[in-house]
């Protein structure tokens, strides 16, 4: 950005810390704009993509994307940015126990606010809904485990 040293953007700890985390937020957004162009959808029962990007954007969007990457590169290079360290191990973590926490509040006794409640609801889907939490619930311990 800058080939003299006295024109170089200076920030404090804090302030770096802030763009390196907008700039992998941003890599980790452009990479879902790719998958979504380009990319094979997931294989998901409950979420269809449905195809409805338009051509132009289909056709036009790689090299644009391919030059906000460049701009990027070239400002954490010359911010001296350091790559963000993602953890998985935190990340799987953080989303079984989240969806072990949604599970929890789609039990019967848990819908009151949605109305008056079906007999079949907690006969039936809770004890499917406590077989997926269990599922979750080994994953984690799965994770946990190996500390």
């Amino acid at each position: 950005m800058a080939d003299n040293p006295h024109d170089r953007i200076r920030l404090n700890d804090n302030q770096r810390r802030h763009y390196e985390v907008l700039f992998a937020r941003l890599e980790q957004s452009l990479d879902q704009i790719e998958r979504a162009t380009h990319g094979e959808p997931a294989a998901s029962l409950m979420s269809r993509p449905i195809d409805d990007l338009p051509a132009r954007f289909t056709s036009e969007s790689a090299p644009i994307i391919a030059t906000v990457r460049g701009v990027l590169d070239e400002v954490a290079a010359s911010l001296e940015l350091r790559p963000r360290e993602v953890s998985r191990r935190r990340t799987c973590e953080a989303l079984i126990t989240s969806e072990m926490i949604g599970v929890e509040n789609g039990y019967a006794k848990q819908l009151r606010g949605y109305g008056e409640i079906d007999s079949s609801v907690g006969e039936r889907l809770d004890p499917a809904l406590t077989r997926v939490h269990t599922g979750l619930g080994l994953l984690r311990d799965l994770l946990r485990e190996a500390r």
